[in-house]
């Protein structure tokens, strides 16, 4: 099975591009491991659900850091929490087909880029441009109400977007700095020693014998 989508290159040139089935699980599996790799797992932890069928892919992604919440479609007033999480579904095809994202109906993340039915507003999706890895990224910026990625020229919660933007005013937001989500560096080796004495050019490999 192959999976085809139309893609617009810089030049603004649109060709049709496929993939294979194989392809497509390779690439979500490779996107998979650096999204773990890439987040500290004391602030970002990840949770794989049964996919159900027509889904590749079903992730919990909860933010431990202080967020907020609305529990209605008519609900304006933010409440705090000490987390967030939200759903993220790849699918097959991907990353050909854009991915989808959403919190509980009940209690979803007060937020100028989602909708009051609690499904996630992701940027529109870009084959080789968009990802897993710039999904989670830009949802678990927005969980600590990090201004770097709202869109207010986009907004599918108007109502929230005073109070988010006198947060922001405030310095209350985002809640924590948001270097703080991401996994530490790695400590660098220490530096290799030298010797004063030439180093002898190392014998060469064995023939094989034929």
């Amino acid at each position: 099975m192959s999976y085809t989508a139309n893609y617009t290159d810089e030049f603004g040139h649109t060709r049709e591009v496929s993939i294979t089935e194989d392809d497509s699980a390779l690439a979500l599996q490779n996107d998979y491991r650096e999204v773990i790799r890439k987040y500290d797992p004391k602030r970002v932890t990840f949770k794989r659900v049964q996919a159900k069928a027509g889904e590749a892919l079903h992730l919990k992604v909860t933010v431990h850091a202080p967020s907020h919440y609305l529990t209605t479609k008519e609900d304006t007033t933010p409440k705090s929490c000490d987390s967030m999480t939200v759903d993220i579904i790849c699918y097959p095809g991907y990353p050909l087909k854009a991915i989808s994202a959403f919190y509980a109906a009940d209690h979803y993340l007060a937020s100028p880029n989602v909708f009051r039915s609690g499904n996630a507003c992701i940027d529109t999706w870009i084959p080789f441009t968009s990802s897993l890895i710039t999904v989670v990224d830009k949802l678990v910026r927005d969980m600590i109400h990090d201004p770097s990625v709202t869109r207010y020229d986009s907004m599918a919660n108007s109502g929230v977007a005073q109070w988010h933007q006198d947060g922001v005013r405030s310095g209350r937001f985002p809640t924590i700095r948001p270097k703080l989500l991401y996994a530490p560096e790695m400590t660098p080796l220490p530096p290799r020693r030298t010797t004063s004495r030439p180093l002898a050019t190392p014998p060469p490999l064995p023939k094989r014998n034929h």
